[in-house]
């Protein structure tokens, strides 16, 4: 603005002119939503997965693990579009093989193509890329495309940091170089890779318009074919398939149709996908979120009377990956022999100790559980114990295994890890891992939950080792009371917590523990200057749908940092899960009728001698604690932070 007044001051009245126009052309120019939009845009919400034409689902949420992720809208009839699939192939070759991973994908998202037209069109046109069937438009009402060839290169950190041509072989429509002389596509995905700064952020398109909206379908309902079937085959059929944990399939029209109604029910709560932080407050792998958009495709199906649309619109039957999803596991150990589920009552926590025969000791990139019966099988927790408590446990319990209820009934000395239903094993990045010493047993703690029928289970965990990499050891550390006092009768009776890092370090996950009277669980971390940054947020606590959450991008926490953590319990006749009947005061404990406050954090430190005396100094912080904390005055949010 200095510089503008400066022109206007200083300038002639012709050469003011002049500026005015300029400046009028730039208004107008951005009006239309072309000129700047890679620099003043807010950064496209990308968070949820597509199929391509194979049937294959791709998640587009921003992962620390892809370099950038390129997208190149077409289609099945712009010549210009089809004359570029040569070089995008070529430049797809290229980046497949290179050390940076870079996920490269073409789109379709014209409302006038069928499914099975892309797929047509890929066999075609011998398209080596995955070709992403945009079939509600969501991908382009977050990019805002305006032509085919279009492309956008986002970087690691979800930013849009290209958008435009391919390359310049195209001047303008009919016109045609006979060689381009500007590569502004593979540049861009250069610099994004590189993590450098892209020259030209923004090129016009040359191409055919994309129309979104064809005028002869302007209020078209959604159908299952197009709409639902890939949302269902992307976040549902997962878990709601034969022989999985859900209690029935959803893999089918039949199958979706007769509950129309419950499913938007379900999404419309949040209740499914089963994931409970919330948006925008800490950002997770592998989150399962469903968009605003898509839950109003799944209302606006169900009150449509449930269409089935054309069957060209249908995405091939998923594919599972059947065996271990990360390849043949370095160790596999196994349940020593099946435990019964009885048919109904109670949920059962069962812990079985396993010993693991180790010549020295290990670090664990990831620890993959393989159910032995999906059916009853809920979630899975990895505990470790070199003490040989757990095996004495063991023995003085008649059955396979021993039962305790929130965790394993004593202090662990690691752990390696944890499944749950629809989950996909996330190996420790950067050559990280948890520490597995030899002479070890492994205690597996599995949540059971009766089918109506006697079932048996027999599972199974494959451990894979880091074998490359910085090696650094990621060890967990807590935020716990145990002089946990909630007395009987309180609806909304906070606790909170905290600890100082003595040390720099580098968080890689974070994992809140509460048992049945949780409701709520808040955790953030306060730099040494005062800046606040949400790590996560659980505003509905369900025990029964516990996780742990890797961080998207590990962050590293300078000396200093305060970790704050707030939790909320219901000890009222209000809480439907309360054990307790009538109401009575509840402290720490292992049992059900007992309650927990803890939130572990995984870290690592740069320098391996920082580790041990963080480990003593966060022990003596969070060590034994018998005093009785009376009830703090009920609120309508968890209090903040001293």
């Amino acid at each position: 603005m200095n510089e503008i007044g400066y022109e206007f001051r200083t300038l002639a009245f012709s050469k003011i002119m002049k500026l005015g126009s300029l400046l009028l052309v730039t208004i107008l120019t951005l009006d239309s939503g072309r000129a700047g939009a890679a620099k003043t845009d807010p950064p496209p919400r990308l968070d949820f997965s597509l199929l391509d034409t194979d049937g294959i689902v791709h998640s587009l949420r921003a992962n620390p693990e892809r370099t950038a992720l390129v997208l190149i809208f077409i289609s099945t009839e712009c010549p210009i579009a089809n004359g570029y699939i040569p070089e995008l192939n070529r430049q797809f070759a290229a980046v497949r093989g290179a050390e940076a991973k870079i996920g490269f994908y073409g789109v379709i998202s014209s409302p006038a193509t069928s499914r099975a037209g892309a797929a047509k069109h890929a066999a075609e046109f011998k398209i080596d890329f995955p070709l992403l069937f945009d079939a509600s438009g969501e991908l382009a009402a977050a990019l805002r495309p305006t032509h085919t060839p279009e492309a956008f290169v986002v970087d690691r950190e979800g930013q849009l940091a290209y958008r435009g041509r391919i390359d310049d072989l195209y001047p303008d429509l009919g016109k045609k170089r006979a060689s381009a002389t500007c590569h502004d596509l593979a540049d861009a995905v250069a610099a994004v890779a590189a993590g450098r700064p892209v020259a030209v952020r923004e090129t016009e398109p040359i191409g055919c318009f994309l129309e979104m909206k064809p005028a002869e379908k302007p209020n078209t309902a959604p159908t299952y074919a197009r709409d639902i079937a890939p949302l269902l085959q992307a976040n549902c059929a997962k878990c709601h398939r034969e022989g999985e944990v859900a209690p029935f399939p959803l893999v089918s029209y039949a199958d979706a149709a007769r509950r129309a109604r419950q499913i938007v029910k379900v999404t419309q709560s949040r209740f499914m996908p089963p994931w409970k932080p919330e948006p925008d407050f800490g950002h997770f792998l592998n989150e399962r979120r469903l968009t605003a958009r898509e839950l109003d495709l799944f209302h606006d199906w169900a009150e449509a009377g449930a269409p089935e649309g054309d069957a060209a619109d249908l995405p091939p039957p998923a594919r599972f990956t059947e065996g271990w999803q990360l390849g043949e596991p370095d160790l596999v150990v196994k349940m020593d022999e099946t435990f019964d589920v009885p048919a109904d009552g109670r949920d059962v926590f069962r812990n079985f100790v396993i010993p693991i025969d180790l010549g020295e000791d290990q670090l664990v990139s990831v620890a993959e559980f393989r159910p032995g019966n999906r059916r009853v099988v809920h979630h899975a927790l990895f505990y470790l114990d070199n003490t040989g408590v757990a095996r004495k446990k063991d023995a003085a319990d008649p059955g396979p295994g021993y039962a305790s209820f929130g965790g394993p009934g004593f202090l662990p000395s690691g752990s390696i890890g944890g499944w749950a239903p629809g989950g996909t094993p996330q190996p420790l990045r950067d050559g990280m891992g948890r520490q597995l010493r030899k002479g070890s047993d492994l205690v597996l703690q599995v949540h059971y939950h009766p089918s109506g029928k006697v079932e048996s289970d027999q599972s199974t965990v494959g451990i894979h080792f880091v074998k490359s990499g910085s090696r650094k050891v990621v060890v967990p550390i807590t935020i716990l009371d145990r002089g946990l006092y909630i007395p009987a009768g309180a609806q909304r009776h906070a606790i909170s917590g905290a600890y100082t890092l003595p040390s720099d370090v580098t968080m890689v996950g974070v994992i809140p523990h509460m048992h049945l009277l949780g409701k709520e669980a808040k955790v953030t971390a306060t730099l040494p200057d005062g800046t606040q940054e949400p790590l996560i947020w659980i505003r509905d606590w369900n025990f029964n749908w516990q996780d742990q959450y890797h961080l998207a991008q590990p962050r590293r926490y300078p000396r200093g940092t305060r970790l704050d953590v707030e939790a909320v319990y219901d000890n009222s006749e209000k809480n439907p899960l309360n054990p307790n009947s009538p109401a009575r005061e509840v402290t720490w404990g292992e049992q059900t009728t007992d309650e927990m406050f803890v939130c572990f954090f995984l870290v690592t430190t740069d320098d391996p001698g920082d580790l041990l005396p963080l480990m003593v100094d966060n022990f003596r912080s969070m060590g034994p604690r018998m005093r009785i904390r009376r009830a703090t005055p009920a609120r309508a949010e968890p209090p903040k932070s001293e």
